[in-house]
């Protein structure tokens, strides 16, 4: 394609101004050029698949990874949440000493006043929804709480998740210390943003498996009619400390970082 060619210049127009659709009208004033030769121009890259026309008449580029600044700038949010924290009561019943498979009976009855299901493993489960979203909060025989958060159709923005917390505080109050966050591990969680105006060409979805416990993809979801930056991260952090990186990630400019100490004896000194 010439630099100079007609077909460049309304291609490189459609491209500065992605957001918007124009009919030939229109591109022929802004360019100054005869209305009929917009015409041939535009029919030539639709007929490439370089352009789309979403209405008769009007014409709009696809949008690629190298217009991604024009877009919006989607909030990041965040979905696949598996949390883990230790019960405060032991559940097992022991004979003899030694641990069995078998709850408690204390455990048992509270279990199922607060209305916990038994399931496979030796475990109990509850689901619940809060605002959309499918909380399972499963109780292991061993002392263990996992609380599972599914948000990938309505994923959490950080003040969300710190709103569901706060619930969780009150749910898990009876059985584990989760309002101490420290004590909290998150297993897994996954980041994302999803882009509204950007369609992928040609491909439903790239994987990327380059990293240990973690993993990022780009695809379109329909449900959403949006394409989604995923990256996913498994491993093994403190509640506390995914909420420090999650605060400086979604908002960077209320991040502070305070300046060493000039007093060797500081810890903070060096």
């Amino acid at each position: 394609m010439h630099p100079n060619s007609h077909i460049k210049r309304v291609l490189d127009f459609l491209r500065k101004n992605v957001r918007y659709s124009y009919n030939a009208k229109t591109i022929s004033r802004c360019l100054h050029l005869p209305e009929n030769s917009v015409k041939v121009c535009l029919h030539r890259l639709l007929k490439k698949n370089i352009i789309y026309s979403d209405d008769p008449g009007f014409y709009q580029a696809y949008v690629d990874i190298s217009l991604l600044s024009q877009l919006e700038n989607p909030p990041m949010l965040l979905h696949g949440i598996m949390l883990e924290c230790n019960t405060t009561e032991k559940l097992q019943k022991c004979m003899d000493g030694i641990p069995s498979n078998e709850y408690t009976d204390e455990a048992l009855q509270w279990l199922y006043s607060l209305g916990f299901l038994p399931t496979t493993n030796y475990r109990f489960y509850k689901t619940l929804w809060y605002e959309g979203r499918k909380i399972t909060i499963t109780i292991h025989v061993i002392g263990k709480v996992d609380v599972s958060i599914s948000s990938t159709k309505n994923p959490l923005s950080y003040p969300d998740f710190l709103k569901m917390l706060t619930y969780l505080d009150g749910v898990l109050d009876r059985f584990a210390p989760f309002s101490n966050r420290k004590v909290v591990d998150v297993l897994e969680v996954g980041v994302a943003k999803d882009y509204r105006q950007l369609r992928l060409d040609g491909v439903k979805g790239v994987a990327l498996k380059a990293f240990t416990n973690a993993w990022a993809r780009i695809y379109y979801k329909d449900d959403i009619k949006a394409t989604r930056f995923e990256h996913h991260i498994v491993g093994r952090m403190s509640l506390d400390d995914v909420l420090k990186s999650l605060s400086i990630m979604t908002n960077p400019v209320n991040y502070r970082c305070e300046e060493k100490s000039d007093d060797s004896n500081n810890p903070s000194y060096g």
